[in-house]
């Protein structure tokens, strides 16, 4: 099992965040003073963040379902990663991949006898919800307050749910040591 860099994560994830909701805010901002082409250009250029947090969330994934592979995980670590990449079947496949993840490492530590803490099935089914929702709305809610708070709420139930997850991959690599 590869090391998990709980650090990593989570700073990438909270500083990529923090710049996503200060480019949202003050483009919202721009927008109401009539300034459409900085509003646009901030849009355009969350971008960037954007597509880091999602490669950061790709490669913990990966190492997710990498750390259960035990012959009785329906989903390997490349479908896991290749399927989230595929448009509109993404959203099928995030209540697979994160959704279905809380279970499937419950019964793995249960099969294994293992001494580390459940994952909360609600908190990554909530992450899921809130994914897939901010990605149908940010659109169509650009240029608005809403936007920002709905990017809040996702990026927070974010932070929570890739916490959890690190705790529970850096706990599975102890118990595994202990074990083995």
């Amino acid at each position: 099992m590869t090391k998990i860099h709980k650090g990593f994560y989570l700073g990438s994830w909270t500083a990529g965040g923090a710049l996503i909701i200060i480019m949202l805010f003050s483009g919202w901002v721009a927008l109401l003073k009539g300034n459409r082409d900085l509003s646009a250009d901030l849009y355009i250029y969350a971008i960037i963040p954007y597509t880091y947090l999602g490669i950061v969330w790709l490669v913990l994934l990966y190492k997710a379902w990498a750390a259960i592979q035990d012959g009785h995980a329906s989903v390997t670590p490349v479908k896991a990663v290749v399927f989230m990449l595929i448009p509109f079947y993404r959203y099928y496949w995030i209540f697979r991949t994160f959704r279905n993840y809380a279970g499937e490492f419950n019964a793995y530590i249960a099969r294994h006898c293992l001494a580390v803490p459940n994952l909360s099935d609600g908190l990554f089914t909530a992450f899921s919800i809130l994914w897939i929702t901010y990605g149908i709305l940010q659109s169509a809610l650009k240029g608005t307050g809403l936007q920002v708070l709905l990017a809040g709420a996702y990026l927070v139930i974010g932070a929570m749910t890739l916490n959890t997850l690190c705790n529970g991959l850096i706990g599975l690599a102890g118990a595994l040591r202990d074990k083995g």
